[in-house]
């Protein structure tokens, strides 16, 4: 039993016109999408008024070849100065997030240094 298509949406995963669909049973109420990259069966509030929006083929044709095409480069204007850049962060500067494997080693590192001092005062008082 196939389905009416109720429009069509960009899929911007495969660059293809995905079919919109009205469900039914239980989810009569939302709407939902088959593409190339499978189904599209989101629930959510964004992804419904993303779905909700759709369009003619003819239209997502041309919106995905739209996209398709190189977009044109642009030719950066000759500067009579250079501009002096303040503040702008290198990027080796930037510190990086600890991994759990070095928290762990940290912690225990610490643990057996304090557990020591610990050992060492409670056999000098």
């Amino acid at each position: 039993m196939e389905k009416e298509i109720l429009g069509y949406i960009t899929c911007h995963t495969c660059m293809s016109p995905k079919a919109i669909i009205q469900g039914s049973g239980k989810r009569k109420d939302y709407v939902y999408g088959r593409c190339e990259c499978g189904p599209d069966n989101r629930t959510g509030k964004p992804a419904q008024l993303e779905m909700r929006g759709f369009k003619t083929l003819e239209e997502i044709q041309a919106e995905i070849e739209a996209l398709n095409q190189p977009k044109p480069e642009s030719k950066p204007e000759p500067q009579s100065e250079p501009t002096p850049v303040v503040n702008e962060s290198q990027p080796d500067s930037q510190s990086k997030p600890i991994g759990t494997a070095a928290c762990v080693g940290i912690g225990a590192v610490t643990g057996f240094v304090l557990g020591g001092m610990f050992k060492v005062l409670k056999v000098v008082v």
